[in-house]
């Protein structure tokens, strides 16, 4: 007979495989149709000829890095350190991302949130959020240096702020979304470890 809390921490694991897989999913998607700015020459005259408009694409959050981080700071056993990395490094592949630089950053940023979560188990909403995003943007800023020394082509300065900003805007939504729709919540008193660990 399979222990109930086990049960339960595998039947969440999967779930969060699932959610990863679906934000991975959705951001694949081509939901951007807009024509890019093309210049080609005109025969005629010889001069560049601008075809399509020129369009501001504002960078979307990194919902990998706020579900990972929503479980973490409530259930972090439901997502092992395996987990993560098999979960950033797939996203790394299907982005086209320089493969590893990305997880292992935010893997360190993970473990900082892990420590904080075991350490103390009564972490509020507004303590939480100011956690994960100065983790975030320590990531996004120390993945922006590791890029720029190996000189791998980055996303702009303004970009980068932005990815943050938003970032920081939809992590009070994912926590909702965990709370309410996964069940994801806070372990209680009873449900500690002999040694104070979050199950």
């Amino acid at each position: 007979m399979i222990d109930p809390i086990t049960w339960r921490r595998f039947q969440n694991r999967v779930l969060f495989l699932v959610v990863c897989a679906l934000i991975i999913f959705s951001q694949l998607l081509p939901l951007n149709t807009a024509p890019a700015a093309i210049k080609l020459l005109d025969p005629e005259t010889g001069r560049a000829v601008q075809v399509g408009g020129a369009y501001f694409s504002l960078p979307g959050p990194d919902l990998l890095f706020c579900l990972t981080a929503a479980y973490l700071m409530r259930r972090p056993r439901w997502a092992p350190v395996a987990l993560i990395v098999v979960v950033q490094l797939l996203a790394d592949i299907l982005f086209l991302r320089p493969l590893g630089l990305w997880p292992a950053i935010s893997l360190i940023g993970f473990e900082f949130l892990r420590r904080q979560t075991n350490a103390s188990n009564e972490v509020s909403v507004p303590l939480e959020i100011a956690l994960v995003v100065g983790t975030f943007t320590a990531a996004v800023f120390a993945n922006g240096l590791a890029q720029l020394i190996f000189a791998v082509p980055q996303p702009s300065f303004l970009s980068s702020v932005l990815h943050i900003l938003t970032t920081a805007l939809a992590y009070p939504l994912v926590i909702a979304f965990t709370h309410f729709i996964l069940r994801v919540r806070r372990a209680g008193v009873r449900e500690l470890d002999s040694d104070g660990v979050i199950g």
